[in-house]
């Protein structure tokens, strides 16, 4: 994994450069690069040994022992700026994260939002640092209940010579969902924007949607030609089987679930691709 997660390529620079800029405000450009390179040293790390890498820039909140997120202050912005004013904790960013980028087929997958717990960080005013479904920490990536399903997908499609780039369609979560709601429908026009400068990056084939509120975003944001699938997670299971009715036989596993999208998304993919 650690040779393909967040592999050198131009998103190595271009991304933190991005997130920086819009999101966290330019003054945190090198923690931002410092954390993609404590994602990249260690994302085949257990939670135990990412204890031992921390710095004082980068570790965890409140001292937590069992996380491998970690936070940084929300800088000059403008959304930044705008989420100071909601004096709100339980602020969550993903740093978009990518797998096999090269001279190959890109796939962009959306994710809804970095959910964080009002439990557990309510009373932290900084931004927690993880990464879509946590496939930057192994143990969170052999979770049935957390990223297990994600990283099958995502290893099927490499296996199949594909790139693929992962994001949230709300770049911030602030406190819950409620919040988060808001602010986001306030903000289409920047997330639109920058998502728009992901796409410019990554030059996607296939937009894949996970979820009814990345779609929603997605669409609200002009976004055509998108693949809309289920949210990849175990409360979603009734909506997966829904839509991939096969898995009442076969069995809704995450090793089934995850073979299942791989296919329809491929499917997508050659799609776009007559010439292949």
């Amino acid at each position: 994994m650690q040779d393909q997660f967040c592999n050198e390529c131009g998103l190595s620079q271009d991304v933190p450069h991005l997130v920086a800029e819009r999101l966290f405000g330019v003054e945190y450009l090198h923690r931002i690069e410092n954390r993609y390179e404590q994602m990249r040293k260690c994302c085949d790390c257990t939670c135990t040994e990412w204890q031992e890498v921390f710095t004082e820039d980068l570790k965890p909140y409140n001292g937590y022992s069992d996380t491998t997120s970690v936070t940084i202050p929300i800088g000059n912005s403008q959304l930044g700026a705008d989420i100071k004013k909601l004096h709100k904790g339980a602020i969550g960013v993903d740093l978009p994260t990518w797998f096999n980028i090269q001279d190959n087929k890109h796939i962009m997958i959306v994710a809804q939002d970095p959910l964080r717990s009002s439990k557990w960080y309510g009373e932290c005013f900084d931004t927690v640092i993880s990464s879509p479904f946590g496939l930057h920490s192994l143990e969170h990536r052999e979770n049935a209940r957390g990223g297990k399903m994600m990283d099958l997908l995502v290893k099927s499609l490499v296996a199949n010579g594909c790139g693929i780039y992962l994001t949230d369609a709300n770049k911030f979560f602030v406190y819950d969902h409620k919040t988060t709601d808001e602010f986001s429908n306030a903000h289409i026009a920047e997330y639109a924007e920058i998502m728009r400068q992901e796409i410019e990056l990554v030059k996607p084939f296939v937009i894949v949607c996970l979820g009814r509120s990345a779609e929603r975003m997605c669409k609200k944001m002009g976004l055509s030609n998108i693949l809309a699938l289920p949210h990849l997670s175990g409360t979603a299971r009734g909506a997966i089987v829904r839509r991939f009715p096969k898995l009442e036989s076969m069995g809704a596993t995450a090793e089934n679930i995850a073979e299942e999208y791989a296919k329809e998304i491929m499917r997508s993919l050659y799609n776009h691709l007559p010439d292949l």
